[in-house]
Formats: structure tokens, C-alpha cells, sequence
């Protein structure tokens, strides 16, 4: 699939020079090159993407971003980022609660299709406000508001037109490659022929009764429902629980206006193998495995991989390479090349720490100076050697470009510099990676599966529906989260901070390191609540933790002869303070009164 010069994207023209093509192609090739799994995740993607399209247009979101959907949590309800970031959106906990979404010890909306899409669009129409640009917001999804104002340039702000050239953000160019792979495939009417997912209003009911009243089996039913943490529903507001159909299987009505009859022809969604032939490489069938989320998949090893093993055969990232044996080691390496032990271990940074392994690839001439790609985020198992290895660069050169130190080792899902140093006033950036699974997804299992073994056949229709008692119970699915009594130990201590302008639930939870969880109930608070200036929220923090920010909270006994304006002036506070803090009406003090201070370390 060629890379168009010039492609639109949420209404903004983009023009892409030949460095930036390159860089996008080989992330288009990763995304196509299995064909099996490329059809499994836009399989995947059609089975919600009625459900995205329907909330992007009712909030005046360009429908563009369905694909960030697809980049972002690759549509796995549960899915989990090494840095723990969840569902179909990839939120954090905190962001999630600031944007509104239920995350408790009932509900996590993170992993409900719609309430999460709505949470991402509030993100971007944020952002949108500032930027006026909805590339620049789609870049903010991964930078945040502040890191990318820091990033681009004013003219950008409203532009209409942007040049897309190697130097432009990755996270843009990697939405540009989900684009043009899916768009094809996936929305726009185009369903799965033999499942597909509805919606039904739970509220107040349990998943029990739901399923009951979908004919849907319950554990497949909970499966696609992840959100709730119990099988009793909440009743505060309209909750759809979202079921799968299979075949014929005709949608519950629910006492909704039949929908009208249309003409629009049927969309077939599955890939034609015959119009769409899976990209071909010279890297396929080697032992390399693809790095998802970065450009193209490295090292290129070329040449006559067959005989990899002999000299002058094979070459990696385009430097003369060779392939040790399962029971080598240098020695013997170094006396089948012709090349000394020293000069391997400098072409490939092997050293004490970075040891020699028997059927690895290793360089015969010395690595380059920076990589053919600008970026690449770190994997689980990686450390800053192989990566090096991997793109061809040398070592100290990687260090040097991430102003690392001797001895760090880059986190899961760094976004490294391969090839220009990373400028001293653009901070470290992380992308999220999705943590390996060990069970199927529910979406993957229905999709590959006709029916669930545990279910009974419903002869009277055809349907699938388990054997149920006691529907009304409320069972518990994820084990609820305790809050910590808002009592000192020895540990930890409370104090007392004052809201200041602009300030949020999520910024404080940042700043002492707590839940916003907590803050609510410590306070009696509810997040839709929010808060004023000069309120103030009491926090159990760590001692040491207070001893730097924050307000810690002091008892002070009253001495004879003590006076509010006295001890007002032992503490560097005021006397409406002390009496605002205490609900004082009036100046009067007797020795031994305990008062509560409220003071910055």
C-alpha cells in the first residue's frame, strides 16, 4: 500500500514529505503484514465501531478519531498498559475521574465502550479549545495539553494545513498508518456477517436479569461487561450493557421505536483476499519479533538469511552482520570471521554487563552513529543494548542522544531518540504499552468461537440461554477497594491543603501522591461536586511526604498568657486562621485549650 504525498485528517490538510512516507509506510507494513491478525483486530473493531461513530458525531467529534480508538486500546475492553492505563481509551485511574467517568469499587467505566468514548471526546474538546487543530489535540492524546503547547510551534494553532516531515511527532504519524489500514475495513455501516454487539438498559437491574432478558449466556455476557465490578447494576443514571448476538439472533426490543427500513446496500467488511494481498518483505520468515507501536520492525536483516551462520552472507541494518551458533561463544565466533574478540565486543557494546549469547545476530563492522528512524518506544524485556543492537547504533551514541546515565536503563514504553539528541526543554515522553495477555479477550473468543460449552440450547428458538437461579443476587466480581480511615499512624499523617486557582481533584492526587478515591471520601465529597478556591481538603499523606508539601496539621497547647495574636505569630499564620480552623466566635483562651494549626512545612 502506497502512502499518499497528501492525506486529510479531522479536517486538516497534511503534506507529507518522503522521509516522513518512508517512516509511515513501514508502520503501515507492520500493521498489514499478518494477514490473520489483521482481519481479527478489524473483526475486533467493527463489532464496537457502531458504538464509536454514534458518540464521535452527537459531540461534534471528527470522525477520524474512530482510529485512535483502534491505535490506543486496540478495541480490548480490559485491555492494560505497562504503565496502567486501561480499557478501550486508555485512561489512567485519575484522568478517568477527572473527565468524568465512574471508577469505583462498582463501576469502571474506563472499560465500557460508550461511557469511555464520551470521557475521550470531553479530552479532545478540551484540547481543541486551545489548539483550534485537531492534529495538534490528537497529538495532545499522548503528550497532554501542556507538553504539546511546549512541542509546536503558534503558527500551528488553527492552521488548516500542516507538513508532516521526519521531524513531526511520531504519535502522528503512527495515526496516519492506522488510518490508511482501516479505513477500508472498518465502520461506515461494515459489520461482522455472524456477530455483531447491542446495547440494553441494566439500570437498577442485575447482569442475571439481564441476561435472562437477552438470552445471552451470563458468563459470556459478563465477559462484554467487564465495566461492572458486581452483577447488581447501579441505578443512579442509564448504565447499557452491552451483549453479543450470533447468527440470526434478533435484537431485544426494549420497548424502542422499531428502526426504519433503509436502503443502503449491504457493506461486507470481510478483507478480500483477492483485492488485498498481504504486503510481502524480505524480512518475513526470519526470527525477528515485530515491535508493536514503533517504525517497521528492526534489525532489517537481508542477504541470504538461510545461511546466516557463514561469513559475508547477510548484512543488518545494512552493516556486515553473521549469526552465532546455539553453542557458541566469541571465541570460537571470533576464529570462524577472522575478526578478534576485541573488535567484537566494540562493534556490538559486548562488556561485563552485556554479555555474549549463543545464537544471537552480532555486527562485523561497527554500528552507525543514529538510526534510519527518528524514534522507538521501549518493549517489555528490552533494555537499552538490544535496542541498540536492533537499530544499529552505537551504545554511547543512544546514551548521549536520551542524556541517559551510564547506568540507567530506559521504562516500559519511553519514547527513545535514535536519531538527533533529544533537546534539553522537551521532557521524556512515555506511550502506553499494552501489557501481554494471557487469556483470550472476550471480543477474540467471540469472534472465533460459535457458542460457549457451558450453555444450553433454548430449542424453542434456537438461542443459548443458561440455567440461572437467585437472578436478584448481587454477586461480587472484583474484591472492593478499602479506603484508609482518615486517622494518623506512625507512619503517615493528615494534612490540610488549600485549593488554589484552576486547581483540580486530579492535580492534587498528583501532587501528595493519594486516590482521588480517597480525597472524596475523606472529605464527604463527590467529584461532580468540584471544588472552590480556598477550600480546604484534608489528605493522610506519608510523614515524609508532608514534610514537604502540603499543610500539616499541628495541635498547639495554650500556655498562661498566651493570646491568638501571640501564638497567630508563632506559627507565621493569622488570628482569623487560627479562629477559622478552631470555629472560634470569639478571642477567649484558657490554659490548656488544645487549638488545631494548620501550617506549610
Amino acid at each position: 500500500m502506497n502512502v499518499p504525498s497528501q492525506i486529510t485528517v479531522a479536517g486538516v490538510k497534511l503534506k507529507i514529505n518522503n522521509e516522513a512516507k518512508k517512516e509511515i509506510a513501514e508502520t503501515l507494513d507492520l500493521l498489514v503484514r499478518s494477514q490473520y491478525h489483521f482481519q481479527l483486530k478489524a473483526d475486533r473493531s467493527n463489532l464496537y465501531m457502531h458504538f464509536v461513530e454514534k458518540v464521535l458525531k452527537e459531540e461534534g467529534i471528527p470522525d477520524d478519531f474512530k482510529y485512535l480508538a483502534i491505535q490506543e486500546g486496540e478495541f480490548i475492553s480490559d485491555a492494560v498498559s505497562t504503565s496502567n492505563a486501561v480499557g478501550f481509551w486508555q485512561f489512567k485511574k485519575a484522568s478517568a475521574q477527572e473527565l468524568g467517568l465512574r471508577v469505583d469499587n462498582v463501576v469502571d467505566e474506563r472499560k465500557h465502550i460508550i461511557a469511555s468514548t464520551i470521557g475521550a471526546t470531553k479530552y479532545l474538546k478540551r484540547s481543541n479549545f486551545v489548539f483550534d487543530n485537531w492534529v495538534l489535540s490528537l497529538q495532545s492524546y499522548l503528550q497532554g495539553l501542556t507538553g504539546t503547547q511546549r512541542s509546536v510551534a503558534d503558527k500551528l494553532y488553527g492552521a488548516k494545513s500542516m507538513n508532516i516531515t521526519g521531524k513531526s511527532h511520531w504519535y502522528i504519524k503512527k495515526f496516519i498508518a492506522h488510518k490508511l489500514a482501516f479505513q477500508d475495513f472498518v465502520g461506515e455501516g461494515r459489520k461482522h456477517p455472524e456477530v455483531r454487539l447491542n446495547e440494553f438498559e441494566g439500570k437498577g437491574r442485575t447482569l442475571r436479569q439481564v441476561s435472562q432478558d437477552v438470552r445471552v449466556d451470563y458468563d459470556e455476557l459478563k465477559r462484554f461487561n467487564k465495566w461492572l465490578n458486581q452483577s447488581r447494576i447501579p441505578d443512579d443514571k442509564s448504565y447499557m450493557v452491552i451483549y453479543p448476538a450470533k447468527g440470526k439472533q434478533q435484537v431485544i426490543a426494549q420497548n424502542r421505536d422499531k428502526p426504519k427500513p433503509t436502503n443502503k446496500p449491504k457493506t461486507n467488511t470481510r478483507v478480500n483476499n483477492s483485492k488485498r494481498q498481504r504486503p510481502t518483505s524480505v524480512l518475513a520468515g526470519n526470527s525477528f519479533r515485530p515491535l508493536e507501536g514503533n517504525v517497521g520492525v528492526y534489525p532489517k536483516v537481508t542477504g541470504n538469511i538461510s545461511r546466516a551462520y557463514e561469513s559475508g552472507q547477510i548484512r543488518m541494518n545494512g552493516i556486515p552482520a553473521i549469526r552465532a551458533r546455539a553453542d557458541e561463544n566469541i571465541q570460537s565466533l571470533a576464529r570462524r570471521t577472522g575478526v578478534s574478540i576485541n573488535k567484537l565486543s566494540k562493534f556490538n557494546d559486548i562488556n561485563s554487563k552485556n554479555r555474549f549469547k549463543g545464537d544471537g545476530y552480532y555486527y562485523l563492522k561497527n554500528k552507525k552513529a543514529k538510526g534510519k528512524v527518528h524514534y522507538h518506544v521501549v518493549q517489555q524485556g528490552e533494555t537499552l543494548w538490544s535496542i541498540a543492537q536492533d537499530y544499529g547504533v552505537r551504545l554511547k551514541k543512544l546514551r548521549q542522544k536520551n542524556r541517559m546515565a551510564e547506568a540507567e536503563e530506559p521504562k516500559v514504553g519511553r519514547v527513545l531518540w535514535l536519531r538527533f539528541i533529544r533537546p534539553q526543554n522537551i521532557p521524556i515522553e512515555y506511550s502506553n504499552v499494552l501489557k501481554r495477555r494471557d487469556e483470550v479477550s472476550a471480543e477474540d473468543r467471540l469472534i472465533t468461537e460459535v457458542s460457549l460449552a457451558t450453555a444450553v440450547e433454548d430449542r424453542s428458538n434456537g438461542r443459548k440461554v443458561e440455567e440461572v437461579a437467585s437472578p436478584e443476587e448481587n454477586e461480587v466480581f472484583v474484591q472492593p477497594k478499602t479506603v484508609k480511615p482518615l486517622a494518623e499512624t506512625e507512619t503517615e499523617t493528615i494534612v490540610v491543603h488549600k485549593v488554589k486557582a484552576k486547581e483540580t481533584f486530579f492535580a492534587i492526587s498528583r501532587i501528595y501522591g493519594v486516590e482521588i478515591d480517597d480525597i472524596l471520601a475523606w472529605n464527604q465529597l463527590s467529584i461532580q461536586d468540584g471544588l472552590e478556591v480556598n477550600q480546604e481538603i484534608k489528605l493522610l499523606v506519608p510523614k515524609v511526604k508532608a514534610e514537604i508539601i502540603g499543610l500539616k496539621e499541628l495541635r498547639h497547647e495554650v500556655k498562661a498568657g498566651e493570646t491568638l495574636w501571640s501564638i497567630s505569630k508563632l506559627y507565621d499564620v493569622t488570628v482569623e486562621d487560627i479562629m477559622k480552623w478552631n470555629n472560634k466566635k470569639s478571642n477567649e483562651l484558657s490554659p490548656g485549650d488544645q487549638l488545631k494549626i494548620l501550617k506549610r512545612p
